[in-house]
This record gives C-alpha cells, sequence and structure tokens, in this order.
C-alpha cells in the first residue's frame, strides 16, 4: 500500500496536473480545428512553464541543501519555490493570451491557478498547506470550469477526476506529509478560486 501511495504522489504531483489538464483540453472539439501543431505548442508549453521552469530552482536548491526534497516537505522551505513557480505560471498565462490567443474565458480559468496560487504562498507563511490536494483542486476545478463554459458534461472525466483526488488525499495523509485538514483546506481552496473565476468571467462578459 505504501509504495502505490507513493506512486501517487510522484504521479500526481502539482507540477505535473497543468499539463495533463492541456492535455484533455486539446480533446475538445474548438481545440482539435486549430490542427496538430497548435495542441503540441499548448502542451508543450504548459509543460515548461508550469512544470519544467518551477522545478528547475527546487532542484538546485536540493543541490545545495536549501530544499530537503522534490516535494518540499518543510513549509518554511516553501516560500521561494512557491514564488518561482508563481511568476512562471504568470508567463505561462501571458503565453497562452498573446502567442496562441487563447480563448478568453479560458485565459479567465487560467488566471484563477494565479490567484490560488497567490493565496497558497501567503497561507504558506503561518500554516502548511497540502500543494498536492491544491494541484488537485485546481484540476478538478478547471474540469467544472470548462464544462460549465463549453456547456458540456463530462462525468465519466469529473468521477475519474475525483476519484484520483481522494487517492492523492488519502496518500498524503498515509504518508504523513501533511494532515485532514491541510488536504482539505488545498483542495477547497483551488477548486473554488478556479472555478469563481469561470463564473466571475460569466458575469462580467
Amino acid at each position: 500500500m505504501r509504495v502505490f501511495l507513493k506512486i501517487v504522489s510522484y504521479v500526481f504531483q502539482p507540477l505535473v496536473m497543468p499539463t495533463i489538464g492541456m492535455i484533455l483540453l486539446m480533446q475538445l472539439p474548438l481545440f482539435q480545428l486549430l490542427g496538430s501543431s497548435y495542441r503540441v505548442l499548448s502542451i508543450v508549453g504548459t509543460a515548461l512553464f508550469t512544470g519544467i521552469l518551477p522545478a528547475l530552482p527546487i532542484l538546485l536548491m536540493m543541490r545545495r541543501g536549501q530544499v530537503k526534497d522534490l516535494f518540499i516537505s518543510r513549509r518554511e522551505e516553501r516560500t521561494m519555490p512557491y514564488l518561482f513557480s508563481l511568476l512562471a505560471c504568470v508567463f505561462w498565462v501571458l503565453f497562452l493570451w498573446r502567442t496562441l490567443n487563447f480563448p478568453f474565458e479560458l485565459i479567465a480559468v487560467a488566471i484563477g491557478s494565479i490567484v490560488s496560487l497567490f493565496l497558497i504562498v501567503f497561507i504558506n507563511l503561518k500554516w502548511k498547506i497540502s500543494a498536492h490536494a491544491a494541484g488537485m483542486g485546481g484540476f478538478v476545478g478547471s474540469i467544472f470550469a470548462v464544462s460549465y463554459l463549453a456547456q458540456i458534461n463530462p462525468l465519466m472525466l469529473i468521477i475519474i477526476s475525483l476519484v484520483v483526488s481522494g487517492l492523492v488525499a488519502i496518500s498524503r495523509i498515509y504518508l504523513k506529509a501533511h494532515t485532514l485538514s491541510q488536504v482539505i483546506g488545498g483542495f477547497s481552496l483551488s477548486a473554488i478560486t478556479v472555478f469563481l473565476s469561470a463564473i466571475i468571467y460569466k458575469l462580467i462578459s
């Protein structure tokens, strides 16, 4: 069981979830019409800005002994990597908006992810919130947001995402990385923030 839950933690870590979300988003009919090169660029750009670039300072800090592990288990070590991630995500949104000319309703969802990360940076100063759960919360919130904006009902995807979120939550608690409240807090914060971004966009558009 422990080995399985460790695998779950590694596979569904926060730096991976935006790329998985973009891969799924590219399956929508709207993006299927834009050609394979556009879809590949969207996925590669997302992996670069939300995965690879945020991971580089973490690996560098690990090498220098400033960070204990890839998951940054100690709360005190998380502030600088979180700030790097926040900055990289800002450039990700600019990339989607200015380079790929993404529909602005989807840009609004991406901005919701940035707001979530911004809040997590400040919460982490006083309380260790689960980044894994926040990553899954942002993923689930994005599915609900896109479903709401596109007027679709991907029931199976919603069920699978909630099941995986549950497994990630269990893994973080079982591995003693987080408490139940830290997991619930991380998931709820990101899911609500990202989904609210879609609702706000609808209200003002």
